[in-house]
């Protein structure tokens, strides 16, 4: 008599943590707008020295691990983009850690294109130096990036393992309700049968 009461519980539960589960994900997606995977960002677009430097970063949105810069130094006064010179890319942690470093060379199909590679493995906000050596002369330009954490799967999993045992356990509670009252039913309509097949003798 107490399956029909659980059996209630365990769907009720069920209901209730697909809710909130679903209500977190769509705040967290509202809060914190995903760019597409591959998608860059310009961190850097304005004067460094003799140079105006544009510095797009990919990822757009980076977490630890490697991180890709792209350097397009161009003339301040004429416009025109710099194509031989020397990049030089630093990147430093938020806290006391190892400086990163990593050349930035020109790209194949556009000289003027210079791509470098950070290893960046401490999460928070970098400090990334652009050292321009070229044929205007030297220059820094500085800009800054927010390394993530990587994400972390663990809640996801745990939700969907909740989920997914309350589920089955609702399937069972409300499998074995069914049967416990089809066998009741049964015990019932055969106690009526035998009454009524057998009736009782008059003992007087």
């Amino acid at each position: 008599m107490h399956i029909r009461p659980l059996a209630t519980i365990i769907v009720l539960a069920i209901v209730a943590l697909a809710f909130s589960w679903a209500g977190e994900r769509a705040m967290a997606q509202e809060g914190r707008q995903e760019p597409p995977p591959g998608a860059e960002l310009v961190i850097f677009n304005g004067p460094a020295g003799p140079y105006n430097v544009k510095i797009t970063q990919s990822p757009a949105r980076p977490i630890v691990g490697t991180l890709r810069v792209i350097v397009e130094p161009v003339d301040a006064e004429t416009g025109l983009p710099v194509g031989n010179a020397l990049i030089r890319v630093f990147g430093t942690p938020p806290e006391d850690g190892e400086r990163q470093f990593s050349p930035a060379l020109n790209s194949p199909t556009d000289r003027t294109l210079y791509f470098g590679q950070l290893q960046l493995e401490d999460a928070g906000v970098w400090t990334l130096d652009i050292e321009i050596d070229g044929p205007l002369g030297r220059a820094v330009a500085i800009a800054q990036t927010t390394i993530n954490e990587r994400a972390r799967s663990g809640a996801g999993t745990l939700v969907g393992t909740i989920l997914f045992v309350l589920i089955s356990a609702g399937f069972v509670g409300g499998g074995t309700w069914l049967w416990y009252s089809s066998k009741r039913a049964r015990e019932r309509r055969n106690a009526i049968r035998q009454g009524g097949s057998n009736p009782r003798r008059n003992s007087g």
